[in-house]
């Protein structure tokens, strides 16, 4: 009997190592989205610095002519949702807070911007270069960043693709969170 508890007590500990490795170590998600003739998007996920295989996280559309749409299925019947309580003054005080600090934890590895775009009118297409240029020139970018945005002066089109990738450490995450709770329902509110 006291081999099986150290059995089970050193796979617990096995595990809840595991658990914090996966935590402290960055998660990568890519975000892929395509606009050629049709949308279509992609999100993968790769844990434990990339060393975990890729994880697709949601799809969309595939190109090409062989998608078919997916038959409607039978509608369920409606539930009531249950009354929700009001969300009280702290709450709603410390979710830009929360917001801000999630954003400040995501860190941009890469993005890839490759587009051709035209608006009606050639004046204005002119002006939108002029305006997205300088993004694409002024600066020296690192290799992790590429633009290539191609005007179409003939016609009206949004063709291309943007690919981003994010990192992401699980466990920082518990600082914003733990400074919500206690501005939200800490002692005093």
């Amino acid at each position: 009997m006291a081999l099986l508890l150290a059995i089970i007590l050193r796979l617990l500990l096995a595990m809840l190592f595991l658990v914090g490795v996966a935590l402290m170590t960055p998660v990568f998600v890519r975000v892929h989205l395509t606009r050629s003739p049709q949308f279509a998007y992609r999100v993968e996920m790769r844990a434990l610095a990339g060393l975990a295989p890729r994880l697709t996280l949601a799809e969309g559309p595939r190109k090409g002519p062989d998608v078919r749409p997916d038959p409607e299925p039978a509608k369920p019947k409606q539930r009531r949702l249950p009354r929700l309580k009001r969300v009280h003054g702290p709450v709603v005080r410390a979710v830009p807070s929360l917001f801000l600090g999630i954003l400040d934890r995501i860190h941009l590895t890469e993005l890839h911007i490759d587009a051709d775009y035209g608006l009606g009118d050639p004046a204005d297409t002119g002006q939108l270069c002029g305006v997205l240029m300088p993004l694409q020139y002024a600066n020296p970018m690192p290799a992790s960043v590429s633009l290539d945005l191609r005007p179409d002066f003939t016609r009206a089109i949004l063709n291309g693709s943007v690919t981003a990738v994010v990192r992401v450490t699980l466990a920082s995450l518990f600082v914003p969170l733990s400074r919500f709770a206690w501005r939200a329902f800490g002692p005093g509110r």
